[in-house]
């Protein structure tokens, strides 16, 4: 479309015409959020919530919005309502990981890091913040070892090539 304020107007006019248009409605939130208009974002994702209060997409990405925002109570509150519509949504249990480590609640951090790598093995965020979260609580050895692990899954050389294609 040539510039995303474009996207933005021919969004917000198909919503204008169609307000039960769900992916316009979503779209405009992603384009928002792109841009980094979280509050612009915000908006448009309560009124696709609003009309779809189930929108599995809507509900994680309100919640990261608030997440981005500070607020990590509402971001909670999304990541969970995303989870019950969800639960395999590998992105909101990371990003509810990452709202306790960086609160310093680092055994709920863990557990809930567990919860992600059960879903995805491979999720890179999660092995390196489980390392951080390890030596953070003064566990060297599990950091070392967690550390190791980490560049053991995400290593693109040829001899490990497939961790590449993702």
């Amino acid at each position: 479309m040539g510039s995303k304020d474009n996207a933005i107007e021919a969004f917000a006019r198909a919503v204008q015409a169609d307000p039960g248009n769900a992916y316009a409605n979503y779209q405009m939130g992603l384009m928002y959020k792109e841009m980094g208009n979280l509050e612009g974002a915000e908006n448009a994702y309560i009124n696709l919530l609003k009309q779809f209060p189930e929108h599995p997409f809507g509900n994680y990405d309100l919640g990261y919005i608030y997440r981005e925002m500070g607020l990590h109570s509402k971001a909670l509150t999304q990541y969970a309502k995303a989870l019950k519509l969800d639960p395999q949504n590998v992105n909101a249990l990371y990003d509810i990981a990452y709202i306790y480590k960086e609160a310093g609640r680092f055994q709920e951090a863990l557990n809930q890091y567990e919860k992600v790598l059960a879903v995805d093995p491979s999720h890179p965020y999660s092995l390196w913040d489980r390392a951080v979260v390890y030596e953070k609580l003064g566990m060297v050895e599990k950091a070392e070892a967690q550390y190791k692990h980490y560049h053991e899954m995400t290593d693109c050389s040829l001899r490990r090539f497939w961790n590449c294609l993702d």
